[in-house]
């Protein structure tokens, strides 16, 4: 019985090999040049990437099988990942765990994405450890965060500890410094005039929700004036801190 079973679905994937139609026209489209659309016996059979094309052969007057077809299909897949995923990172630049979480969302199952990201990480377009690199120094540049925000952000991203704490370590601690003087100095002017005590404690809080760290603080309020008319725990850590 079993060999009977074996011998019949022999006999059905020799057919399904062997089922063909012949590739009658190519056409490009006209709004996505790259996409073309393939017909076979006059048939409409699908649309396929120009490198999809240009790899399997597909021209006109070329016999395909169902399996061969099957083949340029799941092809298909991997590049439409891929291209969704480039795209994506043209927009900005993303950690492995964003862009898992996006390609998820465009539907893609879990194999398809795995060789999407090994495919972008063997073309250099995903490194984590210079994504932290970038963000940290972007956030502590550009934005004034601090240090303790640049953490927190990463490992809701998805980088691992030991490359956050190398992100970290290329922070230019002049940089960070005159950021959140500037920030304080800013804030505490525009209270000072009614209250002194009360700026000082504000231009603190608000430089502890930008994730600034104690020590960073408090050299900040040395620097407008004297650290000692407020308590010690005001310049805990914020809640950004591990």
């Amino acid at each position: 019985m079993d060999n009977e079973w074996n011998e019949m679905k022999a006999t059905n994937e020799t057919k399904e090999r062997s089922v063909t139609g012949t590739i009658t026209k190519v056409e490009r489209q006209k709004r996505s040049k790259d996409r073309y659309n393939l017909y076979i016996d006059e048939q409409f059979a699908c649309s396929i990437h120009e490198d999809i094309l240009i790899k399997y052969r597909l021209v006109k007057g070329v016999e395909v099988s169902r399996n061969e077809m099957n083949e340029i299909a799941q092809a298909e897949d991997k590049q439409r990942a891929y291209l969704d995923a480039v795209r994506l990172l043209a927009s900005r630049l993303r950690s492995e765990q964003e862009l898992t979480f996006r390609l998820k969302q465009k539907g893609y199952d879990g194999r398809l994405i795995t060789d999407t990201l090994e495919r972008l990480k063997r073309e250099k377009y995903i490194d984590d450890r210079l994504f932290a690199e970038q963000l940290a120094k972007q956030r502590i540049g550009s934005q004034k965060k601090g240090r303790n925000w640049v953490k927190q952000e990463l490992k809701q991203k998805g980088v691992k500890p030991e490359q956050i704490n190398q992100a970290i370590e290329q922070i230019d601690e002049d940089t960070e410094y005159s950021s959140a003087l500037e920030l304080a100095l800013k804030k505490y002017r525009t209270e000072a005039a009614a209250d002194v005590l009360k700026a000082k404690r504000k231009a603190i809080a608000f430089l502890q929700r930008r994730g600034y760290s104690s020590g960073v603080i408090s050299k900040v309020m040395k620097q407008i004036g004297s650290a000692g008319d407020w308590e010690e725990e005001e310049l805990a850590e914020s809640d950004f801190d591990d």
